[in-house]
């Protein structure tokens, strides 16, 4: 608050206090009984440290004293002051990188008066003048007091340190010990307050409490203040988009499971949030935000969370298509609004989901006017946070966009000019099979439920390759619905179920001779599989979708590079399920539309082969799928696929026939089970 706002607050207090003291000495009929003396005492509660911390001084600060030894010396000792003293320019920069509440500087240490004597100490060239510019001009936001050792500063000389940064001016004279002590103890005092009460109106607290008034000898009386508590300020300002005490997430990035590089990067910022003063003094330039770019459901905007919970900072959090109004105008000053709030609650971090909402790139068509102008607003607000105010508490911008998932959606999508508002652009992948592996034993853990063998775990981690956690949550989440319809805990086939439910539809029934050619067919698909070097996850032969079953081998996500070799045996694996039908149904049978998406799989992989990978002999010519067929060689490329699918068919065919004895074994297993997973394959292939 202001000093007129102060100052009326203070007079209301006194009023409000005294009048209930006369008001109750004149119902007890003591009015004249003479009131010589109201003490004030406040009783504060044992369990609530944010307010005990407004009364009582719990830290012992670090203050730095850039004097000649004599005046160092007349720093008092005490339990809440540590002075380092120093009067070299070298070693007090160095004091600088650690936590320093406030400077104390003479401006005539290094000073040599037969080469320099001007008129104004301010101007005189020395290491104390130095060191004071030097902490100005890093707009660390330390404050910085002026030593008058010598009785030499003028009036003058004060206000033109004040005026360059400095706090005020400190006398030090020989004779003025005590008096010094008692002037440097206050000025603690003082900024521990300052410190306090910055820390507790950020969390937009305000302090109740109750009083009572009570006589006590000698004409004096006791006005007693207790039940002291914090609770939210609700002002006309902030009604609508209050501040709660959960906007200060206690999410932390231990919490975030995957993400690990985006974490790491984002450390780096939450330095900067958690100590501006120590970042600005090592010369870095203030961080305006960071855009977090990558797939839906990757948890950007609970890393966001965990970056204020790690900051211990406010967290404003909304989403671009929340500023967009039917009124023209009205979405810029909801922008200028959610700004303005933040550097009240500052050091606050801003998180804007889905920024493309006014964030693509500017045409000035007259249909996207309106986007634009909210674009022109946050970018306008983006570059005020170069003030120096803004420098000692600061406000920083995380902003999310789905956008870069693939090159047709990619980031470029958004204005160039947004874009190079952030200091990063940090993209948030999708989990690893290790990290989903871990989500699913934390939910599980979290419901209390731990009769589920890591096997299943690692299955289903296996079998979401390519999903995101959001996606993982939804299908365990399917699962403890449908347990709990079925009014029991959690069993491993409903976790099984729940994936196939979700990513692939409901079951569909047929007769028992389709679901024997279904389990031939997908045996084969994961006998030639497992030869091949890629274990089974997951067969099965229920319907579901477009699928009449199907075989999905372990995930690759790890594998950075397809030899040859490889994608040889990808090939046979796709060709293995009519291979299947034709060794035990015949070739007649076995042609039928099961096998039309194997069969398209088995090109692409031929194609890159042959016209992307360069793995035909003598053929290194790059060539796009659509570029190959308008060629004039098209027939030529056509006609090798075909033979390298053919000959590769045929290769099947004799391993299958090999194989018929432990293909029907397996066949009949998945037809009295309906499923396998990888496990189960194993053990039936090695016994």
């Amino acid at each position: 608050m202001d000093a007129r706002i102060a100052t009326s607050k203070s007079v209301n207090f006194f009023k409000r206090e005294l009048y209930e003291l006369l008001r109750q000495q004149a119902s007890l009929k003591q009015q004249n009984n003479e009131t010589n003396l109201v003490e004030m005492k406040v009783y504060l509660s044992e369990t609530d440290q944010d307010v005990r911390k407004l009364f009582i001084n719990y830290d012992r600060a670090e203050y730095l004293v850039f004097a000649d030894k004599q005046v160092i010396d007349m720093f008092p000792n005490d339990e809440h002051y540590l002075i380092d003293g120093v009067s070299n320019y070298t070693e007090a920069k160095k004091y600088l990188k650690r936590e320093i509440e406030a400077v104390f500087v003479d401006p005539l240490v290094g000073w040599n008066a037969t080469k320099d004597n001007p008129m104004s100490v301010t101007d005189y060239d020395s290491e104390g003048i130095r060191f004071f510019h030097d902490i100005v001009e890093s707009q660390s936001g330390i404050p910085v007091y002026i030593l008058d050792t010598r009785t030499r500063l003028s009036e003058a000389d004060v206000n033109t340190f004040m005026q360059e940064g400095a706090v005020s001016k400190v006398d030090m004279a020989e004779n003025l010990k005590e008096s010094f002590a008692r002037q440097f103890s206050q000025i603690a005092e003082e900024l521990y307050l300052e410190k306090q009460k910055i820390s507790f109106t950020q969390r937009g607290w305000v302090l109740d409490y109750r009083s009572k008034q009570k006589p006590i000898c000698d004409g004096k009386t006791l006005i007693v203040f207790y039940d002291l508590k914090k609770r939210m300020a609700i002002d006309a300002e902030s009604r609508n988009s209050l501040l709660k005490t959960t906007e200060r997430p206690d999410v932390r990035f231990a919490d975030v499971i995957g993400a690990e590089d985006a974490k790491a990067e984002l450390k780096y910022f939450v330095d900067y949030l958690t100590n501006p003063k120590q970042f600005l003094i090592a010369g870095g330039n203030p961080p305006k935000g960071v855009l977090l770019y990558g797939p839906p459901g990757t948890g950007k905007t609970l890393l966001a969370k965990a970056m204020a919970g790690e900051s211990d900072v406010a967290f404003l959090q909304t989403s671009a298509s929340e500023f967009k109004d039917k009124y023209v105008g009205e979405g810029e000053a909801n922008i200028r609004k959610l700004f303005n709030t933040a550097k009240k609650y500052a050091p606050s971090i801003i998180f804007i989901d889905e920024i493309d909402a006014i964030g693509k790139k500017r045409t000035g068509s007259e249909n996207t006017a309106t986007t634009e102008s909210m674009l022109n607003a946050l970018l306008t607000e983006m570059d005020g946070f170069s003030s120096e105010g803004n420098l000692k508490r600061p406000v920083f911008v995380l902003a999310a966009t789905n956008y870069g998932v693939d090159e047709s959606s990619s980031i470029a999508s958004l204005d160039e000019a947004l874009i190079r508002r952030f200091d990063s652009r940090i993209r948030v992948d999708l989990p690893n099979k290790d990290e989903r592996c871990r989500y699913i034993r934390l939910v599980l853990n979290k419901k209390k439920i731990n009769n589920i063998p890591d096997s299943v775990i690692n299955n289903l981690a296996d079998r979401s390759a390519g999903q995101s956690l959001a996606i993982l949550q939804n299908i365990l989440d399917l699962a403890f619905r449908n347990a709990v319809r079925d009014k029991r805990k959690v069993q491993e086939g409903d976790l099984l179920n729940a994936l196939e439910d979700f990513l692939y539809g409901e079951k569909r029934e047929h007769t028992p001779e389709y679901y024997w050619e279904v389990a031939v067919h997908e045996t084969g698909h994961a006998l030639i599989s497992y030869l091949e070097g890629r274990k089974p996850a997951y067969i099965t032969i229920e319907s579901r979708g477009n699928y009449g079953g199907y075989m999905q081998s372990e995930s690759d996500e790890d594998i950075n590079n397809l030899t040859k070799d490889m994608l040889i045996g990808r090939i046979r694996t796709c060709l293995a399920g009519r291979a299947a039908e034709n060794v035990f149904f015949g070739s007649e049978k076995s042609m039928n539309t099961g096998a039309s998406s194997d069969l398209k799989q088995a090109s692409n992989y031929a194609f890159g082969m042959l016209c992307t990978y360069g793995m035909e002999k003598g053929q290194y010519f790059i060539l796009t799928k659509e570029e190959m067929l308008r060629s004039p060689m098209a027939q030529k490329y056509v006609d090798r696929i075909n033979e390298i699918i053919g000959a590769e068919m045929e290769h099947t065919v004799s391993v299958i026939k090999e194989q018929k004895t432990l293909v029907e074994k397996i066949a009949k297993e998945l037809l009295a089970k309906n499923h396998l997973t990888g496990d189960e394959f194993t053990i039936l292939v090695n016994n």
